[in-house]
């Protein structure tokens, strides 16, 4: 027979859950992508959604990483494939594919296109590498318990980098 649980507990017992949770630090999580090969991190602040690709009208004489617009929920945004944009590989199309929508505090109404999401990382268990910025835009290597390497990605460099606000050709 099944174990009964009075709402009142469960309640309880949720809520208590919950400030726990709400208790132990964000601040060194960040979401983890897959670009290719690579393993990326991004911060969570700089993200205001993830969902899945809705389809796109392309947009003549850009980039071939410059993906075209879409509208979500009623905003245009520019998508960007941001591993072509890396230099990295372009995104293989597949059901794992995902649009990071960026924080409305960069202003650039941009949905950057990765392979797929791998989640949440925290930074703590993982080690400083080396600082790399060979993109204008990343800025550390760390690696995870594992062994694996993972690239952090700066924000507000990336999307104040000329290269990425000329999407004409």
């Amino acid at each position: 027979m099944s174990k009964r649980v009075s709402l009142v507990q469960f309640q309880k017992e949720l809520n208590n859950r919950l400030q726990r949770a709400t208790s132990q630090s964000t601040v060194d999580s960040r979401l983890a992508v897959r670009m290719g090969a690579q393993n990326w991190l991004i911060d969570l602040a700089d993200i205001s959604e993830v969902i899945a690709p809705p389809p796109l009208a392309p947009v003549p004489l850009t980039q071939p990483w410059f993906l075209g617009i879409t509208n979500i929920r009623g905003k245009l945004y520019s998508v960007v494939d941001l591993p072509a944009y890396a230099g990295i590989s372009t995104v293989q199309r597949h059901a794992d594919n995902r649009l990071l929508i960026t924080h409305p505090r960069f202003a650039t109404h941009s949905a950057l296109l990765v392979d797929q999401t791998l989640g949440l990382r925290n930074l703590d268990q993982m080690r400083f590498e080396s600082r790399s910025d060979e993109l204008g835009w990343n800025e550390d290597c760390l690696r995870d318990d594992q062994g694996i390497a993972w690239f952090s990605i700066n924000m507000a460099e990336l999307m104040s980098n000329p290269s990425f606000l000329m999407v004409s050709i």
